[in-house]
């Protein structure tokens, strides 16, 4: 059965949208090698991280302006990304942080999602 002329326009259209659109949706061979594995000691940071996380949305204890930046964090970012922001944080304060501190490591943790407490309310100022 032969296209009519705007079928055809049509069809010629939509082929050259879903070559176009192809490179960007289907990763290349280049480009899945060129993203390297991760190391042991990056792997076990960022189940470190994330048991911190799942520990602390579960927790009683934690505020729930911490969990929703937790959340929101871990929603819109890979954990390893997290992590590797944590990592840097530590590194950087080099001696404060005890990576073995469960509530020291959620402090740097939320931080690095955006979590910023809020200001102590002002006192008002002494009578005369």
């Amino acid at each position: 059965m032969p296209m009519d002329r705007s079928t055809a326009w049509a069809a010629r259209l939509a082929l050259g949208l879903a070559i176009a659109v192809m490179p960007a949706a289907v990763p290349t061979q280049a480009m899945a090698q060129a993203q390297a594995a991760p190391t042991k000691a990056q792997l076990d940071s960022a189940a470190y991280v994330l048991r911190i996380v799942t520990s602390a949305l579960q927790s009683n204890e934690v505020e729930a302006p911490v969990k929703s930046a937790l959340f929101d964090c871990l929603y819109s970012n890979a954990v390893s990304k997290v992590s590797e922001a944590t990592d840097k944080v530590i590194a950087a304060n080099a001696g404060k942080v005890d990576r073995k501190d469960p509530s020291q490591m959620l402090a740097v943790i939320a931080g690095v999602c955006g979590y910023r407490p809020a200001a102590p309310a002002a006192r008002p100022a002494p009578k005369k």
